[in-house]
């Protein structure tokens, strides 16, 4: 008999296309058209930027992972890095948004699942620390030619950006060029979620059982 996990899976991943294009948008939006109250959720994204990059190998390590270690290490691990992105978040719908995604990642940690269902969520995990890797270099090195949209200093200043949070010394000169690449990564994201919708996503390098 198939587990929940196993049974639901469509649902999950269609779950997590969702919510990666719910994310996505946030960052579309506070880029083209920052308002009078964003400044709590821009600072959220770009925290969660930078969380991305400690949790965007999750999926691999809990999918490959024997169970206990995952359950009982590494499990623990992450739960820390999550407490430690809730106290610093200000915006709640943004971390409920990231951690479901989160949990979506890791989903497979939790039950026994086919061989191809677990190779093709380490290849999507895989190809999506790829695209924040190869994202981040002309963002950074090209900073000056990202576009500010709605995020010019004047509008920030109108909104009351940065306030007086501590969390945003780490990008607090040019926080259109982390909202900017946010959004660029998951959009990327989601076309790879949308690629891994196909049940032979992988198949030149996952080996499929014979029907």
């Amino acid at each position: 008999m198939m587990n929940i996990i196993e049974r639901y899976n469509r649902q999950f991943e269609y779950a997590g296309l969702l919510m990666t294009l719910i994310i996505a948008f946030q960052f579309y939006r506070l880029w083209h058209n920052p308002i009078i109250g964003d400044t709590p959720k821009i600072i959220t994204m770009g925290i969660l930027v930078i969380f991305e990059f400690i949790m965007i190998h999750s999926g691999v390590l809990m999918s490959t992972m024997p169970k206990k270690i995952s359950l009982y290490g590494l499990l623990p691990f992450y739960g820390l890095f999550a407490l430690a992105f809730s106290a610093a978040a200000q915006d709640p719908i943004v971390l409920l948004i990231y951690l479901l995604v989160v949990f979506n990642r890791m989903r497979f940690a939790f039950s026994d699942v086919p061989k191809v269902l677990k190779q093709q969520t380490i290849l999507k995990s895989i190809l999506a620390a790829l695209a924040y890797f190869v994202l981040i270099f002309p963002f950074i090195f090209g900073s000056e030619h990202v576009p500010k949209w709605g995020m010019t200093m004047d509008t920030l200043q109108e909104i009351g950006y940065p306030g007086d949070s501590d969390a945003v010394r780490l990008f607090n000169e040019m926080p259109h060029v982390v909202i900017a690449f946010g959004f660029t990564y998951y959009c990327l994201l989601a076309i790879i979620e949308v690629l891994a919708l196909n049940p032979r996503f992988g198949a030149p390098f996952i080996k499929h059982p014979q029907k």
